[in-house]
C-alpha cells in the first residue's frame, strides 16, 4: 500500500503479490485502474479531466446520492466531484486495503441538506477485487437516496462484449434510449453491444459476466446491496473511445433506499477474473 500522485492528484496504490494492482485517487473516490492478469480492467478516456470539481471519465465513479437526473441534484450527485473524501485507513493484511471516507459539511448541505457518512473500501484479495459502499444516516430523520458504481470496463472490441446474467432472460428493463424512455421486456439472458445502449435492469443484480472483453471472462458479482444493473454504452461515438469500454453498473437506481436514523446501507461488487 502506497501514497503517491497521479495527474496531479494524491491516490493510494494498492498491489498483491501476485502482480495485481488497484489505483484510486482521494479525490472523488475515484477508483481508476485495476491491473490483474497483466491487464488492465478498466477503462479511463485519454481526455479526462482531474480534480477542479470534474468527474473523471472513466474508472469507477461513485455516484450519490442519486443517479442519473433522478431528482434535482447536478446528474450523479456530487461525490463523484468531491475534493473532501479522505482516507480513513489503509491495511495489508490480510489483503491490500485502503479505505476513504466523506462526511457532510457546509458544502454538501448547501446541495443536499441532509448529514451522512460515507465509507467506500477497495480490496485487493487473492483472486478478485471487493469493493464495499457504506452509507450512514448521521441525521435525525429519514434518508433516501439512489446511487451506483458507474464502471467503465475496458475492452479490445466492444462488437465482441457479451454481458450475460441468466436473470437477464426474461427481465423488465428501462430503455433510455427510445423518446421517451419505455420499459421493455428482454428476450435473451445475453447483451450484445451494437447501438448505443442505455438501460436500467431493476432487480436484476447477483452475478453478471462480462465475456469477450480481453482474453478472459470477469464475473462481477453484486453480493449485497445493490439491487439493480445499469448498461450503458455511447455506440458510435468515436471522441468518447466507444470501441474500448462498456459500463456495466452496479446499481440502486430504480428504487430508492430509505435509512432511518442512524441505520445504515451497504452495496458490495466483487469482480473475479
Amino acid at each position: 500500500v502506497e501514497q503517491t500522485s497521479r495527474n496531479g492528484l494524491p491516490a493510494v496504490l494498492l498491489t498483491h503479490a501476485s502482480g495485481s494492482s488497484a489505483l484510486i485517487y482521494i479525490y472523488a473516490a475515484h477508483l481508476a485502474s485495476w491491473v490483474c492478469g497483466g491487464a488492465e480492467r478498466l477503462f479511463v478516456s485519454s481526455t479526462a479531466e482531474y480534480g477542479g470539481g470534474k468527474a473523471i471519465r472513466g474508472g469507477v465513479p461513485v455516484c450519490w446520492p442519486q443517479f442519473a437526473g433522478r431528482g434535482a441534484l447536478p446528474k450523479h450527485g456530487f461525490v463523484r466531484t468531491s475534493d473532501k473524501w479522505r482516507v480513513l485507513r489503509t491495511s495489508t493484511e490480510p489483503y491490500p486495503c485502503v479505505v476513504l471516507e466523506l462526511v457532510d459539511d457546509d458544502e454538501t448541505r448547501r446541495l443536499f441538506p441532509q448529514p451522512f457518512k460515507l465509507q467506500y473500501s477497495v480490496t485487493l484479495e487473492d483472486d478478485r477485487l471487493a469493493t464495499d459502499f457504506c452509507v450512514t444516516n448521521t441525521d435525525s430523520k429519514p434518508l433516501s437516496f439512489t446511487g451506483a458504481l458507474h464502471t467503465y470496463w475496458s475492452c479490445d472490441d466492444i462488437d465482441k462484449v457479451a454481458i450475460k446474467a441468466p436473470a437477464f432472460a426474461g427481465a423488465t428493463y428501462l430503455d433510455k434510449m427510445l423518446s421517451p424512455p419505455a420499459d421493455v421486456k428482454s428476450a435473451s439472458d445475453t447483451i450484445s453491444i451494437g447501438a448505443p445502449v442505455d438501460s436500467v435492469y431493476a432487480g436484476v443484480s447477483g452475478d453478471v459476466v462480462l465475456e469477450g472483453a480481453h482474453a478472459s471472462p470477469l464475473t462481477i458479482k453484486n453480493s449485497v446491496g445493490w439491487s439493480d444493473t445499469v448498461v450503458w454504452s455511447p455506440y458510435g461515438d468515436e471522441g468518447m473511445g466507444y470501441k474500448n469500454f462498456v459500463c456495466v453498473e452496479s446499481a440502486q437506481a430504480a428504487t430508492p433506499v430509505k435509512l432511518e436514523p442512524g441505520e445504515y446501507w451497504t452495496g458490495a461488487m466483487e469482480v473475479v477474473p
